[in-house]
């Protein structure tokens, strides 16, 4: 219920998978895709260090600086495709560079990993953090039932309600089979 009051995301309660921490997932996520990985830098540490962990290969993609504001390059995002890419590491909105990625920059983004038979993570334990309430982020998830298809959401109360002592987070996975093979890793 906070998900579809906050955001207009209606959860099913087994689409919830719970774990100890955001990092937590993102190690998951990368054990169960059969190639590698892409994410964009500069990015928290454990977005780099995860794919290596689980014998994955990192492609990184630089966002770039434009006007005083970081974009994501979806020319150098394509150029860091590799062959074997299956899972793009989001951070939304992403850490460190402080941006709530706009809904068109997400359906781009959306769009380029359906293009590409891409699985999504997307980290979004900072997404209550709502400096400025007419740029309210979304998850990712929210924007299609394609993209939710290929989603595991990963979000704590941790940030928003400064409880990082309990180690709790959970991941929303609305694909049955995605869902499986994450609780299987």
């Amino acid at each position: 219920s906070y998900l579809e009051s906050n955001y207009g995301w209606k959860v099913e309660p087994e689409w919830l998978v719970w774990l100890s921490g955001v990092v937590t997932g993102l190690n998951l996520a990368c054990r169960i895709v059969d190639g590698g990985v892409i994410t964009a830098t500069p990015v928290y540490p454990p977005f780099l260090s995860a794919p290596r962990l689980s014998g994955r290969e990192l492609s990184s993609v630089p966002l770039k600086l434009v006007d005083g504001g970081w974009r994501m390059d979806l020319d150098a995002m394509q150029a860091a495709l590799q062959p074997d890419t299956r899972l793009w590491l989001l951070c939304h909105p992403h850490n460190p560079v402080g941006r709530a990625w706009r809904a068109e920059e997400l359906a781009e983004l959306s769009a380029f990993c359906q293009r590409h038979d891409l699985l999504v993570c997307s980290d979004e334990i900072h997404c209550d953090l709502i400096p400025d309430e007419a740029r309210r982020p979304h998850p990712l998830a929210c924007l299609d039932e394609e993209i939710a298809r290929r989603s595991i959401t990963l979000m704590a109360p941790s940030k928003t309600f400064n409880i990082p002592g309990l180690g709790c987070s959970f991941a929303v996975i609305p694909d049955p089979g995605l869902r499986r093979a994450f609780v299987r890793a």
